[in-house]
Order: C-alpha cells, then sequence, then structure tokens
C-alpha cells in the first residue's frame, strides 16, 4: 500500500471504529481473549484465523503480514511482531478505571475499539482510543501481530515504541498538539519501504536492520546517525540536519524531531 492511499486510512478508522465504540459489540463477528481483564474484542478477527489442520499437517512457518493502525488521543503504543502468533492481539489500559472493574468486564469497555479491515489485499488491524466521557484520560496499548506489512500510529502525550516491525513506517507523537514523548523503533529489519517519523516533546530512538536503504532526511535539535562503513552518499550534515542517501533502492526515509534528539543506528 503506497503512502497516499494509506494517508486517507485514518479518516475512515475513525467513522468506522467510532461505530463500534457507540454499540455492543456483541452484535459484531468479534473475539475476547481474557488476559488480566484488559484485552480487547477485535472485530472480524474470525475473517483471519487459520482454521485447523489435521495432526498429520505441518502448518506454514510463514508469518502472516498484517497492516496496522493506531490512532490514540493520548498515551502509550507499543507494537510488537511474534511471528508465533496465528491472530493479532490488542490489550489496553484505561488510567484510572478500576482494576476490578476490567477484570469483571473481561474486556476494556467503550474506550477501545479493534477491528480487521482489508485495504488493497493487506488484512489491516485499525485500533482507536477514544475518550467517550471526555474525562482526558490516557489509554495505553499493546498490540501484538505475526509480522507487519506496514505501520501507521498516530499518538500523543506518550511514548510510541516499535519492536521488529518491517514495511513501510509512519509514526505522528504530538504532532498537531506539541504535546507528544519518546519514539522508540527497535527491528533487525531491513527498512527500504520508507519512513516518516515526526515527534513533538520528545527524543527519537532508531535502529533498523542490515540492508535498510533510502534517502534520509532528517532534522532535529541534534542529529545522530550512524550506518555501516561506505553505506552512504552525497551526506550533508551539521548539527540539526542530515540527509544522505542510505543504501540503493529504497524509499525515503524522513525523520523531524524538532524539539528533541535523534538517533538513527543502521545495523
Amino acid at each position: 500500500m503506497n503512502t497516499l492511499s494509506r494517508a486517507v486510512l485514518p479518516t475512515i478508522l475513525i467513522a468506522g471504529l467510532l461505530a463500534l465504540l457507540l454499540a455492543p459489540l456483541a452484535g459484531c463477528t468479534a473475539t475476547k481473549r481474557r488476559v488480566l481483564g484488559r484485552t480487547v474484542a477485535i472485530a472480524n478477527i474470525d475473517s483471519v484465523t487459520p482454521p485447523r489442520l489435521p495432526a498429520h499437517v505441518k502448518p506454514s512457518k510463514i508469518a502472516p503480514l498484517f497492516g496496522v493502525i493506531i490512532e490514540n488521543a493520548r498515551g502509550n503504543v507499543i507494537v510488537v511482531t511474534d511471528a508465533a502468533a496465528t491472530v493479532p492481539e490488542v490489550r489496553a489500559k484505561v488510567s484510572g478505571l478500576d482494576e476490578r472493574e476490567h477484570r469483571r468486564a473481561g474486556t476494556v469497555p467503550a474506550w477501545i475499539a479493534a477491528s480487521i479491515e482489508k485495504y488493497e489485499d493487506i488484512n489491516t488491524l485499525q485500533v482507536l482510543a477514544a475518550d467517550p466521557s471526555d474525562e482526558q484520560r490516557s489509554v495505553d496499548i499493546r498490540v501484538v501481530v505475526p509480522a507487519t506489512a506496514f505501520v501507521t500510529v498516530n499518538n500523543a502525550q506518550g511514548t510510541v515504541e516499535l519492536i521488529d516491525v518491517a514495511g513501510n513506517l509512519q509514526v505522528n507523537n504530538g504532532v498537531a498538539t506539541g504535546r507528544g514523548g519518546k519514539v522508540i523503533i527497535r527491528t533487525d529489519k531491513a527498512i527500504k519501504d520508507g519512513a516518516a517519523i515526526r515527534v513533538r516533546g520528545g527524543d527519537a530512538m532508531l535502529t533498523f536492520g542490515s540492508g535498510s536503504a533510502g534517502p534520509i532526511d532528517a532534522k532535529a535539535r541534534s542529529v545522530n546517525i550512524r550506518t555501516p562503513a561506505n553505506a552512504m552518499r552525497n551526506v550533508i550534515s551539521d548539527r540539526e540536519n542530515y540527509t544522505g542517501e542510505l543504501g540503493t533502492l529504497g524509499k525515503p526515509l524522513v525523520l523531524r524531531v524538532p524539539d528533541g534528539n535523534l538517533t538513527l543506528f543502521v545495523e
């Protein structure tokens, strides 16, 4: 999926998932996996649940790819890939809600909606955190998927952490409000499909895997970029700016941390 077509997805995400927030999830095809009363029901999860195989058939070792789109007004977001997972999992914690209420409900009520949708033949997990009471509470979200085709996160007032992800990466943390937080990306996967990381009110600490490629355009209060020897070409840099070509055949890596420090390490 290209960046342009995905630019309209947050609008679709909000419209569709708000309907889930305002209506009982029992009417959807959904499942609730109980983990300390904080697991979020995912609508349409049945559409990506693998069928049971006969005992003599070995399951595929190829992890299924998922797109991930997360909209969170305030709080922390963690996205992790786990090849052992067969379907996505979403867990959430709302600040100030009684823990007994979480356990009693078996899920996070009203505050979080999640669904599986298809975009350009990519199964995409969409997660929306909204505050129905307007009490300005933060929501911490943890997503686990087998593997990622792309990740888009729009967040504020918290840390965004992406672990072992791949594909196109788009993170906006505090861009609209100026109140963001740290962005941490640690992956041993080669990032070649482009990235746009924009952070306000925090630092960005990025580690990309060997073979990552693309023209780098970085601006921050302090820029520190480390790559393998001879991996960069046409570098122009000073303390706050860095441009150059990393490898070949990669899409642009746009990094903006205007009031924080940026560190990019390419293995």
